[in-house]
């Protein structure tokens, strides 16, 4: 038996102000065309990129699910970190019948579905580390997910399979701009808590990667939702066990309507025919120009690339004013007067008398004498 192992769809996102729904719907179509490719899928957290979906997001997840359904494909869901458990599972008893399993808000203890014969599927949400301290206050986060991970039954008889939603790391973890992290890593989980399982299909990171096992695993995002993702590529995981119960892997590659792209250089290189005609100027794109400062910049390159998420400048003028904040900031100077640097840097004038008094009564700088 094959499964499709998903996360982190983001549904609804937007990147830079850019809706994403049409990108998410295009590589939705791509899941659904490898209908032979798999018998169930698993998708581990993060359906939605927020708690209150929009209407789009609500709409694409519901007739996804709905054609997965017509292919007769059996569906386990858990919520992640962006998501609303409750809103999730609100139909639960309607779409078991339907062989759609989404896990429920946690109460204590896990679901798990037998499903299959051979097969028991653990379906594990994200669990925050403040709601854990309610079950287990004595114990540091990494204790207490492993309390939790106890209270799961394993049939030794059967193939394992874990749907988890947490930041499990390692030494070679790579991470991305657009996941959420808590202040000092204190949500990271040691990856020795789930050996008892066959297969651990993980959401959270963007990445697609093993965390030390193979059987480990970070499926990825569907798609590059920030441009440190720009050099990384996504794919689909297909994973099966042989008679013996060996993990076996398949990857496809994700084919992406609009990829999220990056270019640094002179505005007359990207003008220039030859480059463009090379590329998918329909991209979004990332525009790093070593000019000097162009007024008129993004409304030039905008006739060629429609899709310019962010231009910005990589000059003498950008770096020496990056050389002057950071040589500042070396001082012993108060906040405020970081901040009335960084206003000359910015306006290559001192702020005036008028636009210190505003300063310095906002919240953070009430109290500071403003420097001389």
């Amino acid at each position: 038996m094959k499964f499709l192992h998903l996360s982190d769809l983001h549904l609804g996102k937007k990147v830079n102000d850019y809706s994403m729904i049409e990108d998410q719907e295009f590589v939705l179509q791509q899941i659904l065309s490898l209908e032979n490719e798999f018998s169930a899928i698993l998708i581990s957290g993060d359906i939605f990129d927020k708690s209150i979906p929009n209407t789009q997001a609500l709409e694409l997840f519901g007739e996804f699910l709905d054609s997965l359904n017509k292919l007769n494909k059996s569906i386990f869901i858990i919520s992640g970190n962006h998501d609303n458990p409750q809103r999730l599972s609100y139909l639960n008893p309607l779409l078991k019948k339907s062989n759609i399993f989404i896990s429920d808000s946690f109460e204590g203890k896990i679901q798990s579905i037998n499903h299959y014969d051979n097969y028991c599927i653990h379906l594990l949400p994200y669990l925050h580390p403040f709601l854990l301290k309610n079950y287990y206050p004595k114990l540091n986060y990494n204790d207490a997910f492993g309390e939790i991970i106890k209270t799961i039954k394993i049939d030794k008889s059967k193939i394992n399979i874990l749907l988890s939603h947490q930041f499990v790391g390692s030494n070679n973890t790579i991470l991305s701009e657009s996941e959420q992290k808590s202040v000092g890593g204190v949500d990271c989980l040691n990856y020795k808590l789930f050996k008892k399982f066959d297969y651990v299909a993980l959401g959270h990171l963007h990445c697609p990667q093993k965390v030390v096992l193979d059987k480990i695993r970070y499926a990825g995002s569907i798609l590059k939702y920030s441009f440190s993702e720009v050099n990384q590529k996504k794919v689909f995981t297909i994973f099966e066990f042989d008679n013996n119960k060996n993990l076996k892997l398949n990857y496809k590659e994700i084919k992406f309507k609009h990829d999220l792209v990056q270019y640094k250089g002179y505005i007359e290189q990207f003008l220039d025919k030859n480059f463009y005609s090379n590329i998918n100027v329909n991209n979004y794109i990332h525009f790093i120009l070593k000019d000097d400062n162009l007024f008129d910049a993004k409304k030039t390159l905008s006739t060629i690339y429609p899709n310019i998420m962010i231009l910005e400048f990589d000059n003498n003028f950008t770096k020496q004013k990056s050389s002057v904040l950071c040589k500042n900031f070396k001082k012993e100077k108060k906040l405020i007067e970081h901040f009335f640097d960084f206003y000359k840097s910015q306006m290559n004038v001192d702020i005036d008398s008028k636009k210190k008094k505003i300063v310095l009564n906002l919240d953070g700088f009430g109290g500071q004498n403003a420097p001389d």
